[in-house]
């Protein structure tokens, strides 16, 4: 696949920024301004790169034939006791609570892909965990219920080599009774999911931005972006990756959480810097992306729900204020239309806008991962799914029309359809999944190909902690537009060096070298391929 792509161009705080990239660490110095300034030259410029060996994906058989088998939960190995009260399938149904685990064997008779079903119930909601013999697949969602009534939750196109394997179930959340459990033949995932669209949502679109979400169309269902969460401020995950790979990720994943007023009054050193290198990555010809975790405009001004004080309901209006001055939301505040919750957010939101606007100034597009995660109640802009899309409609709306940004690609990250903002104000749609598992996740890459209510997405890894396998991509057809490994100690120790507490050496090789994977030194031009037919 590398051969078919058009190589043009190549090329204190920390704690928080750990947290948000979902490991528990990340590293506790600080590289001087020297340091970040020439491993920006080292990681960012256009150079010609060594020649690589590049690793072909393996192939799989797939024998696709009918099977359905049905085992009762009791039947497998498991902690707890049976019950018998109620409705059920078999001898009774388990009931397993938070960190309990259910294996069982299955015997499947060709090498192909099946779907996994679990008939369950839960009074409080809960997550169980599915796991095959070698690898984390996915997981099942059983919302709370007050029925007993068990209903089906299937996660889909699971790969099973012919033979027995083991089938494990794990609660990470909650509390579930299980009854049974099917395994039928499913399939890869459908090809039409990449039939996506290569426009934008904004009102207007830079053409080098249009070139971008063009090679991105192009690029989509054939062959997968690699990129990588940062430290703000720093490139030392970059640093890391190219000197034991001799690569550099396409993409470079920054934060937007110190550009806020608030915030940038006390991190000024870590917001300039995060900018400059960004701006420099850019200039080289890689693909800028900043995500946006939003220290709430409060006293207590945190991202995390839990230390938060900032109430995101008290902001909500009915009114259109997206193209409001500050002459006339001042107006409505003191007419008591609108509070001082509302204009705090505005301000927030003109500030990271302006900080956007250097990108714009310099025809960089900027792939834009704002409030990540609202179907969850981690964050203070999570939790109701009205309010959410609210906020969402009134950034992507100033940014859009008052600011005239025409230099983002909008990535919304989240599994939830309810709290979808729609098909005009997204581009893209983002998942991130910390499982320690190498898997394609190709079940829930075809769940979340269904969100869309009309114009099809194309769907990224936003974060991760492994590598998802290029084989196993190739393999179940899921083929995500990028990965993006998260930063800290997802990739790198604390003294900066490469780590292989998630990720090997060999797959780190694999996946930066795969002919499927395209990396820094193999991006086009974007305004140039804006124009290629």
């Amino acid at each position: 696949m590398r051969s078919l792509l058009n190589k043009g161009r190549g090329a204190a705080l920390l704690t928080a920024a750990a947290l948000l990239c979902g490991c528990s660490a990340i590293p506790d110095h600080i590289p001087s301004a020297g340091t970040q300034e020439g491993s920006a030259q080292a990681t960012g410029e256009a150079t010609e790169e060594a020649h690589y060996d590049e690793v072909p994906t393996k192939q799989y058989v797939i024998e696709n034939t009918d099977f359905a088998v049905k085992l009762n939960a009791e039947g497998g190995s498991f902690e707890g006791n049976v019950r018998t009260d109620g409705e059920y399938d078999g001898k009774g149904y388990i009931v397993l609570d938070n960190g309990m685990k259910l294996q069982h064997i299955v015997t499947v008779p060709t090498s192909q892909h099946y779907r996994i079903a679990i008939a369950a119930h839960s009074y409080d909601g809960a997550v169980i965990r599915l796991r095959t013999v070698n690898e984390t697949v996915g997981a099942f969602y059983v919302p709370a219920a007050e029925s007993t009534e068990f209903t089906m939750f299937a996660v889909d196109n699971v790969y099973l080599a012919s033979g027995p394997d083991i089938l494990g179930f794990e609660v990470i959340k909650g509390s579930v009774a299980l009854d049974y459990i099917t395994v039928t033949n499913s399939s890869q995932v459908d090809r039409e999911v990449y039939n996506v669209s290569g426009s934008c949502a904004g009102s207007t679109t830079a053409v080098s931005t249009l070139g971008l979400m063009k090679f991105f169309r192009d690029s989509y269902g054939t062959s997968v972006i690699v990129g990588q969460n940062v430290t703000p401020g720093s490139n030392s995950e970059i640093e890391a990756l190219k000197k034991e790979t001799g690569r550099s990720p396409a993409m470079r994943t920054g934060d937007l959480m110190f550009s806020t007023p608030e915030q940038y009054e006390k991190n000024q050193s870590y917001a300039d810097e995060e900018l400059r290198l960004a701006l420099e990555w850019g200039r080289s010809g890689g693909i800028v992306s900043f995500n946006w975790h939003w220290y709430s405009p409060s006293a207590h001004s945190q991202y995390y729900a839990d230390t938060s004080d900032f109430i995101l309901g008290e902001a909500v209006t009915e009114r259109d204020i997206s193209m409001a001055g500050a002459e006339e939301l001042a107006s409505l505040r003191d007419s008591g239309l609108i509070s001082d919750a509302t204009i705090a957010l505005v301000n927030d939101i003109d500030a990271v806008a302006e900080a956007l606007k250097q990108f714009r100034a310099e025809g960089i597009p900027v792939v834009f991962q704002p409030i990540p995660d609202g179907d969850s109640s981690m964050y203070w802009w999570s939790g109701s799914a009205k309010n959410y899309k609210w906020l969402w409609k009134l950034m992507f709306d100033r940014m859009d029309k008052y600011h005239c940004l025409n230099n983002l690609i909008w990535v919304w990250n989240g599994s939830d359809s309810e709290y979808y903002p729609g098909d005009d104000y997204c581009d893209i749609i983002g998942q991130s999944f910390y499982e320690n598992s190498s898997a394609s996740f190709a079940g829930r890459f075809s769940a979340l190909a269904g969100i869309p209510a009309e114009v099809p997405k194309a769907l990224a890894v936003t974060a991760c902690d492994r590598f998802p396998s290029p084989d196993y991509m190739r393999r179940d057809n899921a083929m995500w537009l990028w990965f993006s490994i998260g930063s800290g100690e997802c990739i790198i120790t604390t003294s900066g060096e490469l780590s292989e507490k998630y990720n090997s050496w060999q797959s780190l090789h694999d996946a930066y070298n795969s002919e499927m994977c395209i990396t820094l030194d193999e991006l086009p031009d974007f305004q140039e391929y804006a124009f290629q037919e």
